[in-house]
């Protein structure tokens, strides 16, 4: 939010003795971060006010004219291109040695004619956006002297981060910024300039048919309208703010929307006649001021005048309502709106406006009989026979008032770590127009009401006035005094944590990061629709993913042309029916004939994981998964007879579009299952001091078959003498699948003899044939 400090000046009492340079770094420190501080002013030099009192074509161009302009103390002769020179029209003269922005004026001909000076337009000012024709400066303005003593091209424009004022409604104004450097500088804050309409005896019909949405409606009817014309002070100020200028009726409303923070609209009232306010039906079309035709609900809150909509109700007016050149007659809207009705109709409708975001902070609905009378004012100032058509009709159906708050002294020394004198007290909260009653063990405080909606509400709220007032940097920094001791963090941060090392570290994948919702050109790119939830914001790009696996996908497409060979994972945050659930996807990619050097790899990565960093053992069994997978090598991972994840590829099809010639494998991990896996203990065995027997056994088994059957049958295989057993290799043949096992036999007590050895393979042999299973003895 830009703040204009000419505007602030006007608000506060001896403002010249306030540094309005370095006072914003208090202000930061005290209410709202400012981002940036602007000098306005200083880009032009020798710019006075001069008079046409001559105006010619020029002989060799249709598209010049030859002025002759005074100062009121010399003439001269100006080459001019603007089609709005007249004699008689004062405009702004640089006149030759001057300067605008890194341009120097001299004498030159153009065309063939001398030209000693330029007359400026807003824009080559700086400020304003209208570049069609010169300045024209009242008629009544004195010749010679500075434009910046005529008009306040001189300023000082405040950027204040947004973010900081969100629980501050009463900031988002001029008027609300002035009160807090009052506070903080000790001056005096000025009333506001506001005129009380006389009463007509007729008031407007305005009928709220959702008081809970709409808390009050502030209205009247103004007629005889004459100028609207905006003056060139409110212009330049608007123009700063970085708002453009429309007319004085429109722009009075801008103007006390940025001045008091009070959203304000009007309506011609060759149009409306009578408000109502009231919802849409849920489908109705609307056309807003922008021209584009809008999709209402029954949630969005609407301004109606017979059951016809002529403005969506703290966003944006309706274009059949809006304020024309021939405009007259007006009815002025100020209201007051839930903040939470304003928000969603803004977000569901794409429509963010400077009056929804003011809206949305929850305004305080007792100043929309201020914002009223002052814009009365401002406009009669310019139209000085207004006519009243109207009583200032106020509808308020629930007042909003003050609320109490009592603060414990103990309480505000406990904080502060020292006793602050009652004035003091009184003093700063006062300075913030709240109401104290000092007490013996405490303060009575009675909080306005642009404070009390949802933002100083407990003891502790009125804390931290008092101290940001006094000032955080004038507190004694101490040490606190605790007992430190030891806490562990959250075991799932820890496991999170070791698995995106091990990743790194071990197999070199890298780390990504991405947004939760799929790009809809990607996915209509690989022909594949998804209807999981939708972010009501946005109109593509939108869909919130159920799949994390496709990310990776859209993150190897960018990096692709870069390289063939690489693996990427990220640890996020997938939408299933309608619930979070935090995934681990890998995904690894390889040209199209290292597909299977790229599914085993896979294989080995989750057995490492597991075995590694749990302790525990895993089965892979051939699963189902979404059809842009390759369904013939997808492997739900099971842990404790649970599917915890997948291995699968994507279908060739689906990785084509990214790459032809490359293969896109991915692993799928359910994290909140891994995270609730305990890490099992290791088994330790001693280590015999005999000699021991390593014996390989190769087992032909059927194509397809799960390791693990073979496993529950060889368990029922028995010795004394078998230590330990391991899976050495599979290798796979057209109809069979050949099986490596290996036995490390021996004995804790012996060495064992040749008898021995040769009695165990042949129990063992004849074991496998029982069970018919053929086997190759290595």
């Amino acid at each position: 939010m830009r703040i204009s400090c000419n505007i602030l000046k006007k608000h506060l009492k001896n403002s010249d003795k306030i540094d309005f340079i370095s006072i914003w770094d208090k202000f930061t420190i005290r209410s709202a971060e400012v981002e940036e501080v602007i000098i306005k002013g200083n880009n032009f030099d020798n710019v006075v006010t001069a008079k046409i009192i001559e105006c010619e074509k020029h002989p060799e161009s249709s598209k010049l004219s030859i002025l002759k302009v005074t100062d009121g103390k010399e003439d001269y002769q100006i080459v001019c291109g603007a089609p709005n020179v007249k004699v008689g029209l004062i405009g702004a003269l640089i006149k030759v040695g001057g300067r605008i922005d890194d341009m120097m004026i001299t004498k030159r001909k153009l065309a063939g004619v001398e030209s000693c000076g330029m007359m400026c337009s807003a824009r080559e000012l700086g400020i304003g956006d209208d570049h069609d024709g010169i300045l024209e400066l009242p008629t009544d303005t004195p010749l010679g002297v500075s434009i910046k003593d005529v008009l306040p091209v001189e300023d000082i424009i405040v950027e204040i981060d947004n973010k900081s004022l969100t629980n501050r409604p009463d900031l988002w104004g001029h008027y609300g910024i002035a009160r807090e450097i009052a506070a903080i500088t000790g001056h005096e804050l000025l009333p506001l300039e506001i005129s009380e309409p006389e009463k007509v005896g007729k008031k407007l019909k305005v009928d709220i048919k959702n008081p809970e949405l709409c808390y009050r409606y502030t209205s009247i009817k103004l007629d005889n309208i004459i100028n609207n014309k905006t003056p060139l002070w409110m212009q330049i100020f608007l123009y700063y703010a970085g708002m453009k200028s429309i007319n004085l009726i429109v722009d009075i409303t801008n103007y006390l929307m940025l001045e008091l923070g009070q959203p304000m609209h009007a309506f011609d009232s060759r149009v409306v006649q009578n408000i109502e306010v009231g919802l849409a039906k849920d489908g109705d079309k609307y056309t807003t001021l922008d021209g584009i035709e809008r999709i209402l609900s029954d949630k969005d809150l609407m301004i109606k005048n017979g059951g016809q909509y002529f403005g969506i109700a703290g966003v944006m007016g309706g274009l059949d309502s809006e304020i024309l050149e021939d405009t007259t007659s007006i009815i002025l809207e100020s209201a007051s709106f839930d903040a939470g009705t304003i928000r969603k109709t803004a977000i569901s409708l794409g429509l963010r406006t400077e009056a929804s975001s003011r809206y949305e902070k929850s305004l305080d609905p007792n100043l929309t009989m201020i914002a009223a009378k002052r814009y009365y004012k401002l406009l009669k100032d310019e139209n000085p026979d207004l006519i009243i058509a109207s009583d200032l009709t106020d509808v308020y159906p629930n007042e909003f008032k003050e609320k109490e708050v009592i603060l414990k002294k103990s309480l505000l020394t406990k904080y502060f770590d020292f006793v602050m004198p009652d004035n003091d007290v009184k003093s700063i909260l006062e300075s913030l127009e709240f109401k104290v009653k000092v007490n013996k063990n405490d303060y009575k405080v009675i909080v306005p009401t642009f404070r009390a909606n949802k933002d100083v509400t407990i003891p502790a709220d009125i804390i931290e006035e008092i101290g940001r007032i006094y000032g955080y940097e004038n507190f004694i920094p101490k040490a606190i005094k605790m007992d430190l001791s030891f806490y562990k963090d959250e075991p799932s941060y820890d496991d999170s944590y070791n698995l995106k090392h091990y990743l790194a570290t071990k197999y070199n994948l890298n780390e990504v990061h991405s947004y939760l919702w799929n790009k809809t050109s990607f996915l209509n790119d690989l022909n594949i629709e998804k209807d999981n939830i939708k972010l009501i914001s946005k109109n593509e790009d939108n869909i919130l993913r159920d799949d994390l696996n496709l990310t990776m996908l859209e993150i190897a497409k960018a990096n692709i042309k870069e390289r063939d060979n690489f693996g990427v994972f990220e640890i996020g945050t997938v939408i299933k029916d309608g619930e979070n659930h935090r995934m681990l996807s890998i995904l690894l990619s390889s040209e199209n004939d290292k597909l299977k050097y790229s599914f085993n790899k896979a294989k080995e990565i989750v057995t490492s994981i597991f075995r590694e960093l749990k302790n525990v053992d895993l089965v892979f069994e051939f699963g189902k998964s979404k059809d842009y997978y390759n369904q013939d090598l997808t492997l739900n991972i099971i842990v404790n007879n649970l599917i915890i994840g997948q291995v699968k590829p994507f279908t060739r099809s689906v990785s084509s579009k990214i790459s032809k010639k490359n293969s896109f494998v991915v692993i799928e991990l359910d994290l909140e299952e891994y995270f609730n896996l305990s890490l099992e203990k290791p088994s330790y065995q001693e280590i015999s001091k005999y000699p021991t027997t390593e014996l390989d056994y190769t087992i032909i088994t059927k194509r397809g078959e799960y390791f693990n059957k073979l496993e529950e049958i060889l368990d029922k295989f028995t010795s004394p003498i078998i230590l330990k057993r391991e899976l050495i290799d599979i290798y796979l043949e057209e109809d069979s699948k050949k099986v490596t096992i290996r036995f490390l036999v021996g004995s804790y007590d012996k060495t064992l003899t040749s008898d021995e050895l040769q009695n165990f393979k042949d129990e063992f042999i004849k074991f496998l044939h029982n069970n018919d299973l053929s086997i190759i003895e290595e």
